[in-house]
């Protein structure tokens, strides 16, 4: 990013992102740098704020506001707008469509945007997340900074795909995430798309998405670091049923309708699995119950992530569309092996540290959860590997890509 460097006044980002964004990794490596401005966001919590979270176990919701924070950014360079997100993440939880959701982040990504635009001081450069950017990268530009994009999601290509799939298997339930998009949002996205000096997206994937939007412009890749600790993998399961993880949304768009079938036939055919789903449930729950072999068991607080994943065999990631699939990292830091898409950031080595299926099908699950159902050693020997390739993906890593990314 050098070129991008020899126009900027100021040798330092702010950073504005609505949510944690993956954990606040940028922003991390930024100020480990000495080169972070502000973090503009929408809810931060003291870090001290984590100590209550045993009061409340049984409320996933709670739990991940008060880890809305992390132990090496300081207080001091937090901008937040905490009623504005506190008033936000109620409304979205009951969106119940696409289209609905990106009406929100329209009225409130303007908002927060705008806010954020009024405290940006002249010459102060920025780097904003999708849907929140546009009016603060504007005000940023006119007082004569350099703005960068961080393109979240595929975009345009992602929402047809998605409104296809849905139209095929519409008898999962009109409350789906996935379905119609907004047409304002994607006039919006495309308009912040246009205005940034550059774009950073997450995965080889979304660039090429981004690229077939018509977006002509410097897209650099980066990585996302994992947030949770790396620990090997010591007791394999070697005879008890193969336990399998499906986290996130539980949605037309994350596959679960894939997974769920090839479980279930591989449970009528007598193999011994167990799928466990994880995350907001956007499909209807009628529809799941056809199938066997699988427990759902709601959301999951960002902290009893690693406990979860330690508590399974094998991540199930059949995603059709995603910006970069954090699941993975945080699967392989756990030596969790990985049947993943092909259709996002690729973490996994195949037949190294898992699979990768190149179309996703139920043949094509099925097919790869056999293969660990009949040998163990080959579990194993991916589990090792795993964990090995999870050490590309630390903050301190991170740290060093950013460094390197913009020649700081």
């Amino acid at each position: 990013m050098s070129d991008l460097f020899t126009k900027m006044k100021k040798n330092e980002f702010s950073v504005s992102c609505m949510g944690s964004r993956e954990r606040y990794s940028l922003p991390l490596a930024l100020n480990v740098a000495g080169k972070l401005n502000y973090l503009y966001t929408d809810i931060y919590m003291p870090y001290w704020a984590t100590k209550a979270i045993p009061l409340f176990t049984k409320s996933p919701a709670v739990k991940a506001l008060l880890c809305r924070n992390h132990k090496d950014l300081p207080w001091s360079k937090v901008r937040q707008q905490f009623l504005l997100g506190l008033e936000f993440r109620t409304k979205i939880r009951k969106a119940k469509t696409l289209a609905e959701k990106q009406q929100l982040l329209i009225f409130y990504g303007g908002k927060y945007a705008k806010t954020v635009g009024s405290q940006i001081k002249h010459g102060e450069n920025l780097i904003a997340f999708t849907g929140g950017a546009l009016e603060s990268m504007r005000a940023s530009k006119d007082g004569g900074g350099v703005v960068i994009l961080d393109q979240v999601d595929p975009g345009l290509a992602e929402w047809e795909l998605i409104q296809k799939e849905s139209s095929k298997y519409s008898d999962w339930g009109a409350n789906s995430s996935s379905g119609h998009w907004n047409k304002k949002f994607q006039e919006r996205v495309k308009r912040e798309l246009d205005l940034a000096d550059e774009i950073i997206v997450n995965s080889e994937y979304s660039k090429k998405s981004i690229e077939y939007w018509g977006v002509d412009k410097k897209i650099t890749v980066l990585p996302i670091a994992s947030s949770i600790s790396r620990q090997q993998r010591i007791n394999i399961n070697t005879d008890r049923p193969l336990r399998l993880l499906c986290l996130g949304n539980v949605s037309i768009r994350k596959g679960a309708h894939y997974a769920v079938e090839a479980v279930d036939r591989l449970f009528k055919k007598g193999y011994k699995v167990e799928l466990v789903l994880a995350g907001e449930l956007l499909v209807e729950k009628s529809k799941l119950q056809e199938f066997s072999g699988h427990k759902y068991i709601g959301t999951v607080a960002s902290n009893d992530i690693p406990t979860l994943i330690d508590s399974v065999d094998v991540l199930l990631f059949p995603t059709l569309s995603d910006g970069f699939g954090m699941v993975q990292v945080e699967a392989i830091s756990r030596g969790t092996p990985v049947i993943s898409s092909a259709a996002c950031a690729q973490i996994i080595e195949h037949n190294k540290s898992g699979f990768v299926i190149k179309n996703m099908s139920v043949d094509a699950i099925e097919e790869n959860i056999v293969k660990y159902c009949n040998d163990r050693e080959l579990l194993s020997n991916h589990s090792k590997e795993a964990y090995l390739r999870s050490e590309i993906y630390t903050q301190q890593q991170y740290n060093h890509i950013i460094k390197s990314k913009f020649s700081i």
